[in-house]
């Protein structure tokens, strides 16, 4: 053991400061006679000059006591770093344990003092465990390993000290020590190999050789096995510690921390952080625990509560720009004339509020909106109203279609509200410029797009001229190139109204058809609907007149909407399809050809070749759909439609093939096709002459 005699401050990286008084223990040799390797009580390593300290004799137990204290200090440092252990400390670590072993020898058996007890877990790591299991070997006679050579330090001025002297003397009294150990091992007499290893993270980092026992057995393998259970369970119980201590819902901290200091997106913070911690979890195993439950606490109770947007930086931010947005509408509404000099400050806090909902959590802002039964869409809405500037209204377009984007509910809210009349009487106004009419009927075709059913008010703005300036826009705006984009979302609202009506019958004749696998089922009307379904469609408004068809009916230019229609329906595109909402509308596009061919009227402004076009869909739908895809009823309603209400029975476009599919599904034997059955069995009573295979 070493004591310093002076007050040293480290001037080098490697070397170590220290007080007058304290003690160290040499680790490891110095090319440089004037250094020393050593170990402070405080488990740190580094470099002393050799003039600055002195040999301290002591006993052998307070020397005991020493080593066992640098261990346990090691062993506490590696644990604040996460169980890692340097190179150096691991040299160390194998000196420390030579010495004790050398000290413990010396000292008689009724003094010598006990093992310090390990520090409990997460401090506990697999080399604390190994050195403690070799300490308890006694006088087994491990040999040191050979440490290699430091770098040279700065030479200090030599030491006058008889330091040296006594160091020479106490290496020359080991000397035979160490020759008498490596003469049993050339002799073999009870020698056996047994395998040590120091783990830190996992990794062997040193394999000596050592004696057996003195009766002669081989204790190797029970050795190696005791040791590796011992440190998976050290690691284990760590992991587990750590895990305990992850606060719960970490996930949306480590996403917000990723978020603030790379200026991306919510979304994309979430994907950043799960990728690290799947790869982490992946290459280091034994953190793979840790990196699950962190992944786990995205489905804590916290987030879960209609409150969790108090404990996100997004949602708290939301409520501050909607209460400043609200500040703005009653202070307008308090004056009697607009003034533009807040327009600079209303629109920073637009710009925030519409890229908060673009990137932000959006969980968090979806339960913002949804406070006090969506009083903020309301606050919205109502700032829509009374805002005459166009750049901010603008600006709040963009902002509802976020918000449409968001959710469901949002729609279903926006849609009972008095907002879609709002846009359809600018649009019916004569001072909307092209760009306005673009940005106006975008917006109302996401507040139609889910089919929500419209409050009856409503259709006092939306009438017959909405539905004509529709009709007309469409056919006036597809004659230019740079309007034609118009004429598309005027053809989307066109469809989002047609989901308002219900399609007609076209019987509503009951009965009980036999089909030809022998089974029964009962008629539901030739629309195949049950009169359950009919009851609800009749309460969302399916009583009242389909307006659009009417006015339809009575056009007689329709040529671009016709194509335009025919395009989508070929190409199975719905413009209403903007979203990934639940519950999904039905297809608009499919059932507007069906409330088409519902009337005469309306189905002969297909021309015929039009018409030809919609059978080979039809064929192509049939023969391809499966029995459980809820389309082939309705192209199976379709069909019916252009047999009864278009030009079919004339031309017969393709009869063999029709009558071909419906003999195939008539076949199938599956429970879900008996509805298609029945509406084919029915189809066939009904023209008997064009099914008939024999014409």
């Amino acid at each position: 053991m070493l004591r310093s005699l002076y007050t040293y401050k480290g001037t080098h990286a490697r070397t170590l400061g220290f007080q007058a008084g304290e003690r160290f223990v040499e680790v490891g040799t110095s090319r440089d006679p004037n250094w020393l390797h050593v170990m402070s009580e405080r488990g740190i390593i580094g470099y002393v000059p050799k003039n600055y300290v002195t040999d301290d004799e002591t006993d052998a137990v307070a020397m005991l006591e020493f080593i066992d204290g640098c261990l346990e200090a090691t062993h506490l440092n590696a644990s604040e770093r996460g169980g890692h252990y340097s190179r150096g400390e691991q040299e160390a670590l194998q000196r420390l344990v030579d010495l004790r072993q050398k000290w413990h020898a010396r000292c008689p058996p009724a003094t010598a003092p006990g093992k310090r007890p390990a520090p409990p877990p997460p401090q506990r790591s697999a080399s604390q465990l190994s050195t403690d299991s070799l300490s308890s070997l006694g006088g087994s006679g491990l040999p040191s390993p050979n440490l290699p050579s430091t770098p040279r330090l700065p030479s200090l001025p030599p030491s006058g000290s008889s330091s040296s002297l006594a160091r020479e003397e106490q290496h020359q009294q080991h000397q035979p020590q160490l020759q008498q150990q490596q003469q049993q091992q050339q002799q073999g007499a009870g020698v056996a190999e047994t395998t040590t290893s120091f783990m830190a993270r996992g990794d062997s980092l040193v394999q000596e050789e050592s004696s057996g026992s003195s009766e002669g057995h081989d204790t190797s393998i029970g050795y190696e096995s005791e040791m590796r259970s011992d440190v998976e369970s050290g690691v284990q119980a760590s992991i587990k510690s750590l895990v305990s201590q992850v606060p719960e819902g970490y996930l949306r901290t480590l996403v917000e921390e990723v978020r603030s200091n790379a200026s991306v997106s919510f979304t994309a913070s979430h994907q950043v952080v799960e990728i690290v911690l799947k790869s982490l979890g992946s290459v280091l195993p034994a953190l793979h625990p840790l990196c699950s439950h962190i992944l786990a606490s995205k489905e804590s109770k916290t987030d879960g509560s209609e409150e969790s947007w108090q404990h996100s930086v997004d949602g708290c931010r939301l409520v501050a720009l909607l209460e400043e947005l609200r500040a703005c509408k009653d202070d307008e509404q308090q004056r009697s004339w607009a003034l533009h000099e807040d327009e600079h400050t209303i629109a920073s806090h637009l710009t925030d509020l519409l890229d908060l909902l673009n990137t932000g959590d959006l969980e968090a802002c979806r339960r913002v909106l949804a406070l006090d039964d969506f009083r903020p869409l309301l606050t919205l809405v109502q700032y829509y109203q009374m805002e005459t500037r166009w750049p901010l209204r603008r600006m709040l377009l963009q902002v509802f279609g976020a918000v449409c984007q968001m959710s469901a509910a949002n729609i279903s809210y926006l849609s009972a509200s008095v907002f879609p009349v709002e846009l359809a009487r600018e649009m019916l106004e004569s001072t909307c410029s092209e760009e306005q009419l673009q940005y106006i009927s975008l917006v109302l075709g996401m507040v139609l797009c889910m089919g929500d059913t419209l409050p009856y008010p409503h259709f006092s703005v939306m009438n017959e001229s909405f539905l004509l300036l529709l009709l007309d826009g469409i056919e006036r705006y597809n004659e230019h190139p740079d309007t034609e984009q118009l004429a598309e979302l005027y053809l989307t609202l066109v469809l989002a109204f047609n989901l308002q009506y219900t399609t007609p019958s076209f019987s509503s004749t009951s009965s009980i058809v036999t089909l030809p696998n022998g089974m029964e089922a009962g008629e539901e009307g030739r629309t195949g609907i049950s009169t359950t379904e009919e009851t609800k469609l009749s309460q969302a408004g399916a009583d009242m007149e389909n307006v659009l068809i009417r006015l339809l009916g009575q056009r007689e230019h329709t040529k671009h909407f016709t194509e335009k229609l025919l395009l989508l329906f070929n190409r199975e595109e719905d413009p209403l399809a903007m979203f990934e909402h639940e519950p999904r509308p039905p297809h608009s596009v499919l059932k507007m050809m069906r409330d088409m061919y519902s009337t005469r009227a309306t189905a002969s402004i297909f021309y015929t070749n039009d018409e030809r076009v919609v059978c080979d869909i039809i064929i192509r739908q049939l023969t391809d759909l499966p029995a459980d895809d809820k389309r082939r009823n309705e192209y199976l309603h379709l069909l019916w439609g252009v047999v009864e209400a278009g030009g079919w029975q004339e031309h017969q476009h393709r009869r063999h093939e029709v009558s071909t599919c419906c003999s195939n599904i008539l076949a199938e034997e599956e429970p879900v096709a008996l509805k298609d059955q029945a509406l084919i069995q029915r189809l066939i009573d009904s023209y008997p002459k064009f099914f008939n295979d024999d014409n």
